[in-house]
């Protein structure tokens, strides 16, 4: 028997413990299914400049476009190799965050230099010049002060709550809905990290590139895709080439601390912590001390949704 969303859309019966909700797992199977629609996808997909769409499709066609390279060869060099290298190529990161210094990962398995290459295009289009960021505390853009938020839940998964902002003092207002269909996301073309993975993964989705949804249940979201057969970390909120393959970024920089990081398909929810973290002992012990062995109860309650 399928579960009711209306009832469980509701938080007051929620069974999992913080920060696991219910919601959440219906928001990500409702927004999965929608990345096997096609008239999403292709809806999705004319969004995309045209010039993008075919070099993308080019690579899609090449047989060896999962080739193992050497970067050092085709300018990735610092891909894998620079132990210290300015993510940004602007002033500003996911969340308005400053420019910083990372630490790259060092992934087993390389990739095709054109097919990067198109890639980056399409990340940095989607990033620069399609989708808006929404910051946590954002300022009015007529005279710069800080806007007061009023924030109207919603009781469904197509429209997740309303954040209305107001400028005390020129009087401006700002509306942000937190859409779940993919459309809207789309044409309102801004948002938090959960609408850029919502959208992204649609897009990448719909060239035929198999991807899902991640979640840390910390505060940040992300896709992953499957290339050259396995799944590969994209973030299209950060800046190329760190949105791509470095799943060690976040726990690196952003001082992570781990319970459970889960994958959402439209079947599926996986566990995929192992894949984003370096201290998987310390990750264990946290499971012990806050009791969290719901992985059983996660992936069974996804299966009736």
């Amino acid at each position: 028997m399928s579960v009711s969303l209306n009832i469980l859309f509701d938080l007051s019966t929620n069974s999992f413990s913080y920060p696991f909700t219910k919601q959440h797992f219906i928001l990500y199977k409702k927004v999965t299914s929608q990345y096997n629609d096609p008239d999403v996808l292709q809806y999705v997909n004319l969004l995309v400049p045209e010039r993008i769409r075919k070099n993308i499709k080019t690579q899609l066609k090449t047989e060896d476009i999962f080739e193992v390279v050497n970067f050092n060869n085709y300018g990735y060099g610092d891909f894998h190799s620079t132990n210290n290298l300015d993510i940004r190529n602007d002033s500003t990161d996911k969340e308005g965050d400053e420019v910083c210094n990372v630490k790259h990962d060092s992934s087993s398995t390389s990739f095709s230099p054109s097919f990067l290459d198109s890639l980056k295009e399409l990340m940095v289009w989607f990033k620069k010049d399609f989708m808006r960021w929404v910051d946590k505390n954002p300022s009015c853009d007529n005279c710069g002060r800080q806007l007061t938020l009023e924030y109207i839940p919603g009781n469904t998964w197509k429209i997740r709550g309303i954040e209305n902002y107001y400028c005390s003092f020129c009087n401006a207002v700002f509306s942000f809905p937190r859409y779940g269909k993919i459309k809207e996301i789309a044409d309102n073309r801004m948002g938090k990290c959960s609408e850029w993975t919502f959208l992204f993964g649609a897009i990448l989705n719909s060239f035929s590139i198999k991807t899902r949804i991640v979640h840390d249940f910390l505060d940040h979201c992300w896709n992953e895709s499957f290339i050259g057969g396995r799944w590969v970390h994209i973030d299209s909120t950060l800046a190329f080439p760190i949105s791509f393959d470095h799943p060690s970024y976040y726990e690196k920089n952003w001082n992570k601390k781990y319970i459970f990081v889960l994958a959402f398909s439209k079947s599926n929810l996986e566990d995929v912590t192992a894949s984003y973290t370096m201290k998987w002992n310390q990750v264990l012990n946290r499971r012990s001390e806050l009791k969290q062995t719901q992985l059983d109860k996660f992936q069974k309650f996804y299966q009736k949704i």
